[in-house]
């Protein structure tokens, strides 16, 4: 049980070069890409709604004021009502097909030593055994007080990593 529980821990880690240390024209790249993208997505919806729905409030900015493109907007709210629909069933589509291949193809990383976490792991499970009793016990009983003197102190932890 704890093995499978240690498997799919392991699966969760992967290498992320934006979130790594250094590769810092990926960050600076990546992030400009989003700020535009952003930026293509606001300023369209904005111009939108500011000069047609807003159009009769003073305080907005508004893109255009000639009746035209109001007439032209409206003329065509069909297209971007089924335009909006095919997109965003495109867009759901593709998000649940890139999760599945992330999940079931994409190669992962152990991002730890894995004999060092073993040890780690046998270390803790040592000093909770001397510290508040088996294992077995720690698992199946409902209620337990700590006593004041078991209380763990606050570097305790890190001490017995570092040995």
């Amino acid at each position: 049980m704890a093995d499978k529980d240690q498997e799919s821990g392991v699966k969760q880690y992967v290498t992320d070069k934006y979130f790594a240390k250094g590769h810092l024209w990926t960050k600076i790249w990546q992030s400009l890409v989003a700020i535009i993208g952003w930026i293509c997505v606001a300023v369209p919806v904005y111009w939108t709604i500011s000069s047609t729905l807003l159009a009769t409030n003073q305080r907005v900015l508004h893109a255009w004021k000639y009746e035209e493109g109001k007439t032209l907007f409206y003329f065509f709210d069909r297209f971007f009502i089924i335009a909006f629909i095919i997109i965003a069933i495109i867009v759901v589509a593709s998000t649940i097909h890139n999760n599945h291949r992330v999940k079931q193809h994409v190669s992962k990383e152990v991002q730890y030593d894995e004999d060092q976490l073993e040890i780690r792991t046998r270390r803790l499970d040592d000093y909770y055994t001397h510290r508040f009793g088996q294992a077995s016990f720690r698992k199946h009983v409902k209620h337990y007080t700590v006593d004041p003197e078991q209380n763990i102190p606050t570097n305790a932890v890190h001490d017995l990593y570092k040995e």
